[in-house]
Formats: structure tokens, sequence, C-alpha cells
């Protein structure tokens, strides 16, 4: 029932997109029937931002004592982008699959560097949003006190999540005992090692503030010109509806949170929408290009090594 009902929520969510897309698409028709040097610049910063995105996981890995080169785990990052936009997080589980097949790591492991990105993630969403609320009033912008409190809010439940250690979960036994045990094990490193979480929190602001740009030039491609502070508020919004999106790929999710956030920030629903669909475009494409390059790189490294996986190992 629970699995039927996300289908149904799912499909309801990128009806409701598709719906509102179609009500307006005379005003994305320019955009893309007639490319300008802005869907370009879009573009780079999209694969930038991912580019940044891997190396996070990149610094969890290496600190976790994974063996991984840095262009292989980007390969294996952008792999996963693809396979997300199919159901049930068919990327991520990939990934998780790679990484146990040629580096040994086990899936609770994984687990624990995913959940840990994921806190410090929504650790710098908070920051990151914050401060763009923070200017964006400071600098006469409309009043965004509801959102200034939803992230500080955030902010404090992070903090919060990285200090207090791990249940032990005694109540378990057998294979998920030992998944939550190495999972435990790898969060303690994590959180044992502040300088790891510091190197991520900057990699991920420095994300954040290429993610703005892109959205300052979307909607600007729209006749909207906002402050650089605004953009700060709609750039975590974007990541935030990533980590938490049960779409395949975040589709309607990510456009219903950027809607929001603009909103919230003063600007109109039809803005906030039309800005993250052209997002959007240009986002699906670059997965598809770095996606199949990632697949064909990290393909035949998973298939050498097959045969040497032990059986039944977690």
């Amino acid at each position: 029932m629970k699995k039927a009902l996300r289908w149904v929520i799912s499909a309801a969510v990128l009806l409701l997109l598709v719906v509102l897309v179609w009500q307006r698409r005379d005003d994305l028709k320019p955009i893309f029937e007639n490319p300008s040097i802005d869907l370009a610049v879009i573009a780079i910063l999209i694969v930038a931002g991912h580019f940044l995105n891997s190396a996070e996981f990149w610094v969890l890995y290496r600190a976790s004592k994974v063996p991984v080169g840095f262009i292989e785990n980007w390969m294996v990052f952008t792999s996963g982008l693809l396979g997300n936009l199919l159901p049930g997080q068919m990327g991520t589980l990939y990934k998780f699959r790679y990484m146990k097949s040629v580096h040994n790591l086990s899936y609770a492991k994984s687990g624990s560097n995913y959940g840990a990105n994921l806190v410090i993630s929504l650790g710098s969403s908070a920051i990151i949003g914050s401060v763009g609320a923070i200017g964006h009033m400071a600098s006469g912008g409309d009043p965004a006190w509801i959102v200034l409190l939803v992230f500080l809010g955030l902010g404090v439940l992070c903090i919060g999540l990285l200090r207090v250690p791990l249940p032990a979960w005694s109540i378990l036994r057998g294979k998920p005992a030992r998944a939550a045990a190495s999972f435990n094990e790898g969060w303690d490193e994590i959180r044992q090692n502040p300088r790891t979480a510091y190197t991520v929190i900057a990699i991920d602001v420095l994300k954040y503030l290429l993610t703005a740009w892109r959205f300052l030039i979307a909607f600007r491609l729209l006749g909207v010109d906002e402050s650089f502070w605004f953009f700060l508020v709609i750039a975590p919004a974007a990541a935030i509806a990533g980590i938490i999106a049960f779409t395949p790929g975040g589709l309607g999710i990510r456009e219903l949170f950027i809607t929001v956030a603009a909103l919230g920030m003063g600007s109109s629903f039809d803005t906030g929408l039309l800005a993250a669909t052209t997002d959007r475009g240009v986002m699906l494409l670059s997965a598809l290009v770095l996606g199949t390059a990632g697949y064909l790189y990290t393909g035949p490294r998973m298939r050498a090594v097959r045969p040497r996986e032990p059986n039944g190992v977690v």
C-alpha cells in the first residue's frame, strides 16, 4: 500500500507540474526555440555543481580510508545522476553496488557516508539560506521572516544530529545488527573528524554560490531581476528538495520547493515555476550526457571484479 500510494502521489505531482507548465508554455518557447549563451552558462554551472557535489563524497570516502580515485568517484557520481531518473533511487543503489564490488565498501558504510553528506548538506543549506534571507531583507527586499526561521531551525537540527551519537540498536540480531554496527562505525568516524565536516561544508557552500548564480540567470531569462541574496535562498531550497524527494530525479518536488521559496521571498508563483522548469530542462540534458559517460566508465570496472565478490557479505 505504501509503494502504491507513493506512485500515486508521484504521478499526481508530475501531472500537476506538466499542466501548470503547459498553461505557460508560451513564456518558455522563446528560451528554448532561440537558445542564447545563457543556457550554455547554466549548463556549465550545472556540471560544475555536480562536480563539487561528487567531491564532497570523495572527501567522505577518503576520510573512511576508501581508496577511490577522484575521477573514478566523479564517474560513479554521474552514473548515479542518470540512474536516479528511474524509480526507486536506482542511481544511488548503483553507486552503493559499485563501491561494494570495486572497493569492498559495505552497504552500511556507504549508507553512513551518504547520511553524513545529507546532514552536512542540510547544515550548509541552513547557513546559506539564513545569510540569503538576512541579506535580502537588509538590502530592502520583502520580509522573509518565515523563510529565515525555517533555515535557522534546520541549522539547529543539524548541529544536534552531528553532536549526538547514534543509538546502539541492541535489539537487533544477525545481519541487521551487523549492518547497524557498520553504519554507526562510519558515522562515528565522520563525527570524530571535524576537519572532514568543515571541508565538505566549504565545498557545499561554493556549490550553493554557483547554484545561486545559475538561478539568477534562469530568472533573468524570464524577465525577473532580483539581488543575489534572493537566489542564496532559492539554491538551498532546491538542494533540500533533492534530498527529500520521492519522485524519480526529484521531478515535481524540486520545482515545488523552488516555487515555494520564491513565493516566500516575494516573487510570483508562475515565475518560480517557470524558472525551475528552465533549469530542469538543462539539468536533464546534462544528466543524460554525464550519466552515459559515467556508466561507460564504471560498468566495465564492475564487470571486471564481479567474479571475486564474496557472497552474502553486507
